[in-house]
């Protein structure tokens, strides 16, 4: 009773799978069968055929009822539900698998704006795809590509292309070894190893991503490379629409500035573009350097916020929060900085300090001229405050200098001279130095005011003082001078905050 159960069962799984099948229906203007060969028709003019929503042309063919199949030649054209067309010279196709193999020296598939030439396809209705294994060229309106294998999925618009992959749209040229397109949207979706060269000479380098050949859009999760004509680019992920020319980089970002020698390292770069102007906002880490032959700046803040033209010429850089900067021969903090670069100016607010070799400079604005990567002059206002310690060896005896304004000059980044209006206090050490003993002696103070104050360096030193305008000093011994006296209004020292190696920049002021 079970053997006769199985047997039932397999009888009608078998014969499902029979009358599931499909027959080929067929009609010509001519046929005739071969006494040799009597289960295969011979068919010829106007020879169509016809099998589940596909309809087929040629001028002659074989066609075998009993295993459903036919074999096709010559001007062979293929029509499927109104979406692809197939062309080629000699077509197999069998009806109960529903996979044909076109060939020919010019296998052509259409598919509304679409067009793939080759010499041999595979037909697969099962899934309804397309397959090439000895290369092909697909183009549209605006886009070309080649590869040496692929495969056409007809119901969602997608190819996949395999080895040796080339698209050319344009604005750009891709090479990569694996890539998906999307037919409806034009995005291609790269695996691998990839190449993209854009009509402006720009260079993508990635291992994966994705280009909107019609929105002109370049994303990349797999560590991207670009190159322009000014600059290199690295990060973990870059975003990048080339049409808005807006974007994002995110995660161990690396930028080379060739035009302005500049380094940029941190963690996240946001670019947007409205009518001229295009911004770059920039935080996490940030470090930012200017190459000098003599010398390299070191610049930090929380966050910076570059305004560049379209062509990304930077114009404004602004920085918020906790900036430093470290220069072998000067340092510097602030809460917010502002360069301007046409007249290449830095304008230093919210507790602006600089250190120029043993020189502490404070005001509320501190101005500087910058020309040729060096400091011209500078501007300080108001509450201008000068300390240097006098005595390396103590924290006691300092020099002090201050004003309501500063007008400083420099050479080679070194301030060498400088004057101090409004109301100016100073207070310097006189001290008797034995060279040959390597020692000095406090000899005494010197205390006084005027309208205006010279004040010449020299190695870093405050070597010499000139007061204009309704001099008072007075000379007077150390221990004559009242505690409270010994400082003027408004002193501070930051010795600590001063940072005397490039690494120093990430240690935010108290």
């Amino acid at each position: 009773m079970k053997t006769k159960f199985f047997l039932l069962l397999a009888f009608t799984l078998i014969a499902t799978e029979i009358f599931s099948q499909t027959q080929i229906e067929y009609r010509s203007d001519y046929g005739f069968i071969r006494p040799e060969s009597p289960n295969d028709i011979v068919l010829t003019k106007n020879v169509v055929f016809v099998h589940e929503g596909m309809t087929m042309h040629c001028d002659s063919a074989i066609y075998n009822a009993k295993e459903n199949y036919f074999f096709a030649f010559s001007n062979i054209n293929m029509y499927q539900a109104d979406t692809i067309h197939l062309t080629g010279d000699e077509l197999h196709y069998y009806g109960n698998d529903k996979i044909g193999e076109l060939s020919g020296k010019q296998v052509i598939l259409e598919d509304g704006k679409l067009t793939m030439q080759t010499d041999y396809l595979l037909l697969d209705r099962n899934d309804n795809t397309v397959k090439y294994l000895t290369g092909a060229n697909i183009w549209d309106d605006k886009n070309t590509l080649n590869s040496k294998e692929g495969i056409y999925f007809i119901d969602d618009k997608k190819f996949l292309f395999l080895y040796n992959v080339e698209l050319t749209s344009p604005d750009a040229v891709i090479n990569t070894d694996t890539m998906s397109y999307n037919t409806k949207n034009k995005e291609s979706e790269f695996l691998g190893q990839t190449h993209i060269l854009t009509n402006d000479s720009t260079k993508v380098n990635a291992l994966g991503g994705t280009y909107n050949t019609k929105n002109d859009i370049v994303f990349s999760d797999k560590r991207p490379q670009i190159w322009t004509k000014e600059q290199y680019i690295v990060a973990d992920t870059i975003y990048y629409d080339r049409k808005l020319k807006n974007g994002y980089s995110k995660g161990n970002i690396y930028v080379e500035d060739t035009t302005n020698d500049m380094r940029l390292n941190c963690g996240s770069i946001t670019l947007n573009t409205i009518d001229s102007i295009s911004t770059a906002i920039i935080y996490d880490s940030s470090l930012v350097r200017q190459i000098n032959k003599e010398d390299t700046l070191y610049f930090h803040s929380d966050t910076m916020h570059i305004v560049m033209d379209t062509t990304y010429n930077v114009k404004d850089i602004f920085a918020y929060n906790h900036c430093k900067f470290f220069r072998s021969d000067m340092q510097g903090a602030c809460e917010y900085a502002h360069y301007n670069k046409k007249d290449s100016i830095l304008t230093m607010l919210i507790r602006p300090i600089l250190w120029s070799e043993e020189s502490q400079l404070t005001a509320d604005t501190i101005i500087m001229k910058i020309n040729d990567k060096e400091v011209e002059y500078l501007n300080m206002m108001p509450n201008t405050f000068i300390v240097q310690n006098s005595d390396t060896n103590t924290k006691e005896y300092f020099n002090q200098v201050s004003g309501k304004n500063l007008m400083g000059y420099f050479a080679k980044n070194k301030l060498y001279y400088a004057e101090i209006d409004g109301n100016t206090n100073s207070i310097y050490f006189v001290w008797d130095e034995n060279k040959k003993k390597k020692t000095k002696t406090l000899t005494g103070v010197n205390i006084g005011t005027s309208k205006l104050l010279h004040l010449y360096f020299n190695k870093g030193k405050l070597k010499q003082m000139s007061a204009i305008k309704n001099p008072q000093f007075y000379m007077d011994n150390y221990e004559n001078i009242a505690e409270n006296e010994r400082r003027l209004k408004g002193f501070l020292f930051k010795e600590d905050d001063k940072p005397t190696k490039p690494q120093d920049i990430f240690i935010k002021r108290l």
